[in-house]
């Protein structure tokens, strides 16, 4: 029984030394912090590259430092520590997850290094936790492309390795840390309102409105006149308006109340005051509300202000947090000049630095040709345009139109080409038998001529990008008025056209061409066409930012036209992409059940250029995200991904 028992002591021995890290199996001996930071980072050969992993980043710290631990000292964690375990367990003040930097046994460890094991994997979970942070909380946690095809952006870059030199050499690891976010305004006032969001959340949000009282049943038909007609049913509207008085207007001034639009009746009420009239103060508010919303400010609560108002706390926290991962992308702009379209507010910025120079409206894509996000170089304009029309808008849309009227190309200054070719020469219309013309065998290519009907209008402005995207003029210019303004094949119209091309030349040290001269061209008779290249090139940041400041520092929310909200915040609430690699083609993905009601089919935006009939106005995408402090529910359905925008066609 004894040999047997020493066999079975000897083979548990050894079971157990198997299992020890390999460290510490040689010599069966305890080993010191320095041995096992040996045995963590060995050391690596070659030049450090952005592509290395974290280990490899870490291992080349450490072994640069001689192995000597940033966070441990006489086998206790430092005040360096229990600084950086409070910055991470604050990552929810930016919208990221805590337990992503520093899970919950962190925090708890730094009382328990009581031996080197636990110091050393102490030390090198807090490295590791504040890279990631760092990095995060810097330029963005979610690869941007990988969450969404359509935004076609590089997220700054981030060096890990000069971040750790930093904090090794700092003097002040506080303001080491609090610098890391974004210094932009937009940045700052969004992380106000994720605070502000969550303590509405803390205190119960705001009500629902209700949907509106179902029609009582028409009256019953007359039996002893059965000849005569069936009563008709009341009428009655969906849309709340000033001076009705309906039940849900408590529910109305609450909901308002909670966001600061409307101020609550008197307590006790005054007497004749009758608490279901929607009076002319609280539709003052509902115009306010609307105007935040980037809505028509009519004061008629109808199914689109319905949705606003009904999206719940968590949906505008989780507005607010996406936002705040757009602007991480964002590189810090030097003090030089910029062009910024926001497609989701509709509007174009001039910018140098963060001073606005010019802002006016624009027309972006509709839901199903979604305008891209991307950055490029503005670097020519051109004056009187040709518009060579797309195939797709050629064959689906004035082809049914020339077949109906054989005048109709001729009328509306279209050439038809003879082919794609640069001989190409024009071919007569009326000698075509257009009754045998189908989409299949329509093979011309059509050219809209300058002048004033331009589809393009007067002036466009380039900055050449793969998906022949460009800014432009427009004869339609009553889309402006509008609140949402979706309605482009994904091309830009710009309001003022002419203002912002004498601008531009301004900022870009284009010579040439004075005020006089450039309105003489496009605003007379004048159908010469002519480039104007710009002496310097002019940065061109296409965006979609859902949540914008207001004047007085405050945010406005926007309703997400083209449903890529889902998609970013499905992004950050799933792991951590593990290299900053952009496929070279991301196919199509078929819709998702549930996805948002506007979310595009499974097909390639269309070619740019406007389509001459006149829009309709579009429904809003993604019901309810609108305002937000947290990341919509987990449970939210994702929209399908968009298609790729890279085999677009030229929009307008």
């Amino acid at each position: 029984m004894k040999r047997g028992g020493k066999a079975s002591t000897a083979m548990l021995l050894a079971t157990v030394l198997f299992m020890l890290p390999l460290g510490i199996q040689a010599g069966a001996q305890a080993r010191d912090l320095a041995d096992l930071m040996k045995d963590r980072f060995p050391v690596t050969q070659g030049e450090a590259t952005p592509d290395d992993s974290d280990q490899t980043v870490l291992a080349r710290f450490y072994r640069g430092r001689g192995l000597k631990p940033l966070w441990v000292e006489h086998g206790e964690a430092n005040a360096a520590a229990r600084a950086v375990l409070t910055v991470l367990g604050h990552a929810d003040e930016d919208g990221l997850n805590p337990n992503d930097y520093a899970p919950a046994s962190l925090p708890a460890q730094q009382g328990h290094l009581d031996s080197p094991e636990a110091q050393a994997a102490f030390e090198t979970n807090l490295t590791l936790g504040l890279v990631h942070y760092a990095s995060d909380v810097s330029v963005g946690r979610i690869i941007p492309t990988l969450a969404d095809p359509e935004l076609v952006i590089d997220r700054p870059p981030f060096d890990r390795a000069q971040f750790l030199g930093n904090v090794a050499s700092a003097t002040d690891l506080g303001a080491l840390l609090t610098g890391l976010a974004p210094h932009r305004p937009e940045y700052a006032a969004l992380k106000a309102a994720l605070a502000h969001y969550r303590q509405m959340k803390a205190a119960g949000g705001w009500p629902t409105i209700p949907p509106a009282p179902k029609a009582p049943p028409p009256p019953p038909a007359d039996p002893a006149n059965p000849a005569a007609p069936a009563p008709k049913p009341e009428k009655t509207s969906d849309a709340l308006k000033p001076g009705m008085i309906d039940p849900r207007v408590p529910a109305l001034r609450a909901r308002l109340v909670a966001t600061g639009e409307a101020k609550p009746l008197p307590n006790p009420l005054p007497k004749g005051t009758n608490p279901e009239l929607y009076d002319d103060a609280l539709a003052t508010a509902v115009k306010e509300f609307q105007r935040r919303q980037g809505q028509e400010p009519d004061g008629a609560i109808g199914k689109r202000t319905l949705v606003e108002l009904n999206a719940t706390v968590d949906q505008r926290i989780n507005q607010i947090i996406v936002n705040m991962e757009r602007w991480r992308w964002e590189r810090e702009p030097a003090d030089q000049p910029y062009l910024v379209v926001n497609l989701a507010d509709y509007t174009l910025s001039l910018m140098r630095g963060m001073d606005v120079q010019m802002t006016m409206r624009v027309v972006v894509g509709a839901p199903f040709t979604r305008t891209p996000v991307f950055i490029g170089n503005m670097s020519y304009m051109e004056l009187n345009p040709y518009w060579y029309v797309p195939t797709k808008i050629a064959k689906e849309e004035i082809l049914p139109k020339q077949k109906k009227d054989h005048s109709y190309v001729v009328k509306n200054h279209y050439t038809l080409l003879s082919d794609w070719t640069s001989n190409a020469v024009p071919v007569d219309p009326s000698s075509i038998n257009w009754a045998t013309v189908t989409e299949r065998n329509f093979h011309w290519r059509v050219r809209q001529d300058a002048g004033n009907d331009n589809s393009l209008g007067r002036i466009k402005f380039m900055f050449p990008n793969k998906f022949d995207i460009y800014l432009h003029d427009t004869p339609s210019k009553r889309l402006f008025e509008r609140a949402v303004r979706s309605f482009s094949h994904g091309c830009i119209r710009v309001q003022d056209p002419p203002n912002l091309a004498l601008a531009i030349l301004a900022l870009t040290d284009t010579p040439g061409w004075p005020e006089e001269k450039l309105r003489a061209e496009i605003g007379g008779d004048s159908l010469k066409h002519q480039t104007i290249r710009l002496k310097n090139r002019l940065p061109v940041h296409i965006t979609y930012i859902t949540t914008v400041t207001d004047p007085d520092g405050g945010i406005d929310f926007r309703t997400d036209v083209y449903g890529r909200d889902a998609r970013v915040l499905a992004a950050l609430n799933g792991p951590r992409p593990r290299k900053p690699v952009v496929p070279a083609a991301v196919p199509a993905a078929a819709p998702t059940p549930g996805s948002a009601p506007n979310a595009a089919p499974n097909t390639v935006p269309a070619a740019s250029g406007d389509a001459p009939k006149a829009p309709e106005t579009p429904k809003p995408s993604v019901p309810g995200v609108r305002t937000g402090a947290t990341a919509a529910p987990a449970t939210a359905p994702v929209p399908a991904a968009a298609p790729t925008p890279a085999n677009a066609n030229p929009t307008r």
